[in-house]
């Protein structure tokens, strides 16, 4: 009689949920123990974001996700242009992945287009230009919004074009770091 080896299951990731208003919506974020995950806008409409700058977080909620709070509240109150707080970005393609650690390189209060975004990712004999919409499709993929900054990435021709959180609030990002608003 033969016996199969099992594998012990893979322990399950405890995952910590905080929510943090904004004058122009909501963010829900998620983290681990260690670093922050997921942020999605929520709808305008959600309860309490209307009130910015308060937050709901799960009770025994690990520093790093109050410290992502923290960077929030200050980024949107102009204090802040640069998160430290650390991510952990669990999905996404290489070319994904790519145009991720790429938005990370567009400053604060600058934009820089999708297809300017391709030149810096193109590999040899890859038109850039054929990669702009693929540099689109991955910013929408974005796990980590405001973080990771897609509404940074504008079109070729100056317009604001494509964002998970609609126009309006691209706009109102954009505005918020050019202008201070």
């Amino acid at each position: 009689m033969t016996s199969q080896i099992q594998q012990a299951p893979k322990p399950t990731q405890i995952i910590y949920d905080a929510i943090l208003t904004f004058a122009a919506g909501a963010l829900h974020l998620q983290s681990n123990e260690t670093a922050i995950i997921r942020i999605n806008f929520l709808d305008p409409a959600f309860p309490g974001a209307s009130r910015p700058g308060r937050q709901m977080v799960v009770d025994d909620a690990p520093p790093v996700l109050l410290e992502a709070c923290r960077q929030l509240r200050a980024y949107f109150s102009g204090q802040l242009q640069t998160f430290s707080v650390p991510v952990d970005i669990q999905s996404g393609t290489v070319f994904q992945r790519l145009v991720w650690d790429q938005l990370r390189q567009i400053p604060y209060g600058a934009t820089w287009s999708y297809e300017d975004l391709a030149y810096r990712i193109a590999k040899p004999g890859q038109v850039p230009r054929q990669l702009a919409r693929a540099v689109g499709s991955a910013c929408a993929a974005n796990p980590l919004p405001v973080m990771v900054p897609c509404h940074r990435v504008i079109g070729k021709n100056g317009r604001l074009v494509g964002f998970a959180g609609g126009i309006d609030l691209k706009a109102y990002l954009l505005n918020h770091e050019m202008l201070g608003i």
